[in-house]
């Protein structure tokens, strides 16, 4: 009987993040999957969140992001505090993903 692994994300974000490195191997549509499992605002900022987030994904890239992947020097302060805590949530999500392949956990609840 395979063990069952908990993973607990502060944010929708995160949990979503997770969720999209399990399945980059199934045949799934990541984009369609985030938009339906998050429903944030069309913000410029958002939009750029997912961007990064997709290409890292399809392209199976690090999760290492720091402003310059990101900073065109013309986002307002709010957004580049929401933009950090974003990709920081991405993070934290690839480091679980990481970890449990690493442990080789094949079966997962995200909460």
């Amino acid at each position: 009987q395979p063990k069952l692994t908990k993973y607990m994300f502060g944010t929708r974000d995160s949990a979503v993040v997770f969720a999209l490195l399990l399945l980059q191997s199934e045949k799934t549509d990541a984009e369609v999957f985030m938009n339906e499992l998050l429903s944030t605002p069309n913000t410029r900022a958002w939009r750029k969140w997912k961007a990064e987030i997709l290409h890292r994904i399809r392209h199976r890239r690090e999760f290492d992001f720091d402003a310059s992947n990101w900073d065109d020097g013309t986002w307002s302060d709010t957004d580049k505090a929401l933009l950090t805590d974003l990709f920081q949530g991405a993070r934290d999500a690839y480091a679980a993903y990481a970890k449990c392949s690493q442990l080789g956990v094949m079966s997962f609840a995200v909460i």
